[in-house]
């Protein structure tokens, strides 16, 4: 369906694949969304954007943004350029199927949400910020982060 939000799309596609029904391979990588898990000192910071517009914040701390579309222009072209390294970095990571793993404190998560389903890779932030195309990512995800940081306060 035209139209929908990405998170009611992507949300679909896990009762699909459920149900045994794969999305077509011309749309199996597209990416509906992109999500960073970063350490910070008592646990994780996730932030998520979608291809709609939307995005999501949740603070280690409990605070919750929600951003909907339309997006801030700057918000909007960062989201966009986090998309796009996302969308690179789904089309070399396959479909994962079992559930997500958990994140040890100090490591950090780049997850790329497609109908397939979740594309992801993990390990120490450190060693994650260092690889050219996770840095890349988190790189973007930061960028997009001081963004609804300011918009939020």
């Amino acid at each position: 369906m035209r139209g929908i939000e990405a998170r009611h799309a992507l949300q679909a596609w896990h009762f699909l694949r459920e149900s045994g029904v794969a999305p077509p391979n011309e749309m199996a990588a597209q990416t509906l969304g992109a999500a960073a898990q970063v350490p910070v000192k008592s646990g994780h910071d996730v932030l998520v954007v979608y291809a709609d517009g939307s995005v999501r914040y949740l603070n280690h701390s409990g605070m919750v943004a929600v951003v909907a579309p339309p997006a801030p222009e700057d918000l909007a072209t960062a989201a966009g350029e986090w998309l796009a390294i996302a969308e690179q970095l789904s089309n070399a990571i396959g479909p994962w199927t079992e559930p997500l793993p958990e994140v040890p404190r100090g490591h950090a998560r780049v997850l790329m949400l497609t109908p397939s389903g979740p594309r992801f890779g993990q390990g120490p932030y450190d060693a994650l910020s260092r690889d050219t195309a996770a840095g890349a990512f988190l790189q973007a995800a930061t960028k997009a982060l001081q963004i609804v940081v300011r918009l939020a306060s």
